[in-house]
């Protein structure tokens, strides 16, 4: 079965309006999954080791360690991540909290990190505006988003969502100390 995001109507309030009690709720289910390397985002570490990466939506591999993935009928050539297959009840999660924190912005996937402190880089695949959010018990770990040549922006991104275009503007985390979880929500090529 396919999920349109965009489409998902919310039956069951899960958050309670709280930000720092929503986040927790939603990390407490992340911690529930089985989060795995990604090999693809090696090159973005400082210290050229797998990331724990990975993405809730949809993939153009169609094989997962030998086994086939489930196609998508909404978008032909696109096929279910495994943390969509393995999680699926998780879309409800994702959807509810960005209608509470981010109004009317659609997205098409969800990238979960943890512990990942990312260089520099602007994003390859993703389209127009991306959100993200810290979650977890960490100090540091700021985003800096580069304006210009001269200008950063650094933003405590922690139990906050903040929007920018991650494909227009170089952009990395500090360090941090700690369990640092990012959700971003974004647009990915898919046409």
């Amino acid at each position: 079965m396919d999920f349109d995001f965009s489409k998902l109507y919310i039956i069951d309030e899960i958050f309670t309006g709280n930000i720092e009690t929503d986040t927790q709720i939603l990390l407490d289910e992340i911690k529930q999954m089985k989060l795995h390397g990604s090999n693809n985002r090696i090159k973005l570490t400082k210290n050229m080791k797998r990331p724990l990466s990975c993405v809730y939506g949809f993939t153009t591999w169609e094989m997962n360690n030998g086994k086939k993935r489930m196609p998508s009928k909404k978008f032909p050539g696109w096929f279910q991540t495994k943390l969509m297959t393995q999680y699926p009840a998780f879309k409800y999660y994702l959807k509810q909290f960005s209608l509470l924190y981010m109004g009317d912005f659609e997205w098409n996937q969800v990238v979960i990190n943890k512990n990942f402190e990312i260089i520099r880089h602007k994003d390859s695949n993703n389209v127009g505006e991306s959100y993200i959010i810290g979650l977890g018990d960490y100090t540091g770990g700021e985003l800096c988003v580069e304006q210009n040549e001269n200008e950063k922006l650094i933003i405590d991104i922690k139990n906050y969502p903040y929007t920018f275009n991650g494909s227009e503007k170089y952009h990395y985390v500090l360090p941090f100390e700690g369990d640092r979880y990012t959700l971003v929500f974004y647009n990915n090529k898919m046409n």
